[in-house]
């Protein structure tokens, strides 16, 4: 009987030591860097690209950047808070200052 016992403590002991591995591991790889939100101004279309297809000029401090900017927000002289992520996909987009805005909200 005692022996039984020591074993069902044991068991609860190294159940423990899992739960808390996988509360520890689960709540770190969770972590992820949120860029914080920037004031920028949609200023005007890019008609770089093409007349109808270019994005916007997004203009943040005192730094111009090419994005597309989703409706209603794809307006000139529009301010706005974004995060964004700088667009990296081919060499073009890195000169030209391309970003992904990931997310977008009215700045009133």
């Amino acid at each position: 009987m005692v022996f039984a016992l020591q074993t069902v403590g044991n068991m609860k002991k190294t159940i423990l030591i899992y739960v808390s591995i996988l509360i520890v591991a689960g709540s770190l790889s969770g972590c992820s860097d949120v860029e914080p939100e920037r004031a920028a101004v949609i200023t005007q279309r890019d008609y770089t690209m093409c007349g109808a297809c270019g994005g916007w000029l997004v203009q943040i401090d005192s730094v111009w950047y090419r994005a597309d900017v989703v409706a209603p927000y794809n307006k000139e002289s529009t301010p706005v808070w974004i995060r964004f992520k700088k667009d990296e996909s081919d060499g073009l987009k890195v000169w030209g200052r391309w970003i992904n805005i990931t997310s977008i909200r009215n700045r009133e």
